[in-house]
């Protein structure tokens, strides 16, 4: 029989106090290791996002980062740990217009029904300005002046890639149509079925900026002869004389308010309250003010940040400015504001924006 001497007990015990310890230190190091590439990542992909250009939505890929690949549990982490503020800030997004329409407006959510005539008359400007893609299951709102043609171009470029053959048959040759097309060639149920079963998407704005946008951009740039001639229109009505057809429209901004104020109506402007977000409730709500961060969570919910980027928009009238806002309604009566407050207060409160009391109250 083996015998162990003292000797090698002793040479046994100190090997196994080595082993334990190298265990210790290698599980340790993998911790430290691990914690400090997260840290690492995400400082280079918040420099990364600061950097991008805005309106542009970044693939929110840690390969873009750095090279070596993280171990798939702490690469979800990570993911979770990213898009964790966004989340926090959907959901209270959600819930907000949720408690807005239920206790404060009294209205409950159309009953998914494809049967219920409510759906074609409560929501005819919604479905007029709702995209369908049928391969990733989406309806996009697409509210003007809130990057509106990137969207159009983001939802082209996923219509390149689909493959749903019913979509293809549908609509224009670039894919771009919405559920009134749906309805005209479907059925309104064919419409009600994707109300309840898509994800839904809608990007709003400040609407004063929003409203100062489409001024500059349509009324004084007066891209085309049909924002000239409305031009020529909106002077006619405020100010009681035409304009000579020699002269070109020199719209101030307080008419322009005026006339707004007192109901002149065009889709760049109009409230987004008419799209009706109490009757059928949005999946993903969308600021402009936080853009870059809310299109790179929605790319991330969705599943198409490694297909596609969002398209860069280069229309940019300055209006998100404070200043320039600031400075342009300083022309504007308090009498004058608040008239316009009464027309937008329920965008400003559902969409959870702050009214301003008075001219300067701006922030």
């Amino acid at each position: 029989m083996y015998r162990l001497t003292l000797k090698r007990v002793l040479f046994l015990m100190l090997l196994l106090v080595i082993l334990t310890i190298s265990a210790y230190t290698l599980y340790f190091a993998r911790y430290i290791i691990v914690k400090e590439s997260i840290c690492l990542v995400k400082n280079d992909l918040t420099e990364v996002m600061m950097s991008s250009a805005a309106g542009k939505a970044n693939l929110l890929d840690t390969s873009n980062v750095i090279s070596a690949k993280l171990p798939a549990d702490v690469e979800k982490m990570l993911k979770n740990k990213t898009y964790q503020h966004s989340e926090e800030i959907q959901e209270q997004r959600v819930q907000h217009i949720k408690r807005i329409c239920t206790e404060e407006y009294k209205i409950q959510p159309l009953p998914f029904n494809g049967t219920d005539k409510r759906f074609s008359s409560h929501l005819r400007a919604r479905l007029r300005t709702t995209f369908v893609n049928d391969d990733y299951k989406l309806l996009v709102t697409v509210v003007y002046k809130t990057g509106s043609q990137g969207w159009k171009k983001l939802l082209k470029q996923l219509y390149e890639r689909g493959r749903n053959v019913s979509q293809k048959t549908l609509g224009s040759e670039d894919g771009l149509y919405t559920l009134s097309q749906v309805k005209k060639q479907y059925g309104l149920n064919a419409v009600v079925n994707r109300l309840k079963n898509y994800f839904s998407i809608i990007f709003v704005r400040h609407p004063y900026t929003r409203m100062l946008s489409a001024y500059k951009e349509k009324l004084v740039k007066m891209p085309n002869k049909f924002y000239e001639k409305k031009s020529r229109g909106i002077i006619r009505q405020v100010r009681s004389i035409p304009l000579p057809d020699s002269e070109t429209p020199d719209l101030k901004f307080d008419e322009f308010v005026q006339f707004v104020a007192n109901g002149g109506w065009d889709e760049h402007w109009c409230p987004i309250l008419n799209k009706k977000p109490c009757h059928v409730y949005y999946d993903f709500i969308g600021h402009l003010e936080t853009f870059q961060d809310d299109v790179a969570y929605l790319f991330h919910l969705i599943g198409i940040g490694n297909i596609v980027e969002f398209p860069e928009c280069h229309h940019s009238t300055g209006s998100g400015d404070l200043a320039v806002l600031k400075e342009h309604f300083s022309q504007i009566s308090q009498t004058l504001l608040t008239k316009l407050n009464t027309r937008y207060k329920n965008d400003f409160k559902i969409f959870d924006y702050r009214l301003p009391q008075n001219n300067t109250d701006f922030h």
